[in-house]
């Protein structure tokens, strides 16, 4: 296969445990349909809190591909069929490309490492807002069932009115 930027061969190499192919001129990557998931889910490194913060003039900024002018590259794995730009997760300002025949990804150097520190990001912001809002889901959802139990309780009463008045007349 051969880079879609520079065409220069691509060469296999294992990253996070999926096998993924990395051009060893200008270090883009192709990324197989479903491997930025799984490297996405169980990566390895886990960042700091300094690196995460660094994307943060990043994330501030929204980008969308229609804004922004972004070269067309076609597809490696495809012979040549176009690619689509995506920004990941709409707002992280890292443009990727995606065939929408085979559905591999393009990543050019160092994007899949930010897509990493953002998503270890979202998880750090998660379990704050977890913490911070599990308490109050909580009572709300006990709030719902005690209605909902009101409800039921109601509805056997008027059942049990009816079926007497029924046998009453």
């Amino acid at each position: 296969m051969k880079c879609p930027r520079c065409r220069s061969v691509l060469s296999p190499v294992e990253y996070d445990g999926v096998q993924i192919d990395v051009c060893p001129n200008c270090k883009g990557e192709w990324l197989n349909a479903g491997d930025l998931q799984k490297i996405v889910e169980h990566h390895d490194e886990v960042f700091t809190p300094k690196e995460i913060a660094s994307l943060d003039p990043v994330n501030k900024q929204v980008f969308t591909a229609e804004n922004d002018d972004h070269d067309e590259l076609n597809c490696p794995n495809c012979q040549g069929g176009p690619m689509e730009h995506f920004n990941y997760g709409d707002t992280s300002g890292i443009i990727l490309h995606k065939c929408t025949d085979c559905g591999g990804i393009w990543a050019d150097k160092d994007e899949l490492t930010k897509i990493e520190e953002v998503v270890d990001g979202w998880k750090a912001a998660l379990n704050k807002d977890t913490a911070t809002f599990d308490p109050i889901l909580q009572k709300i959802a006990d709030e719902e069932q005690a209605e909902l139990d009101r409800s039921v309780s109601i509805s056997r009463f008027g059942f049990v009115n009816a079926v007497l008045r029924h046998f009453c007349e």
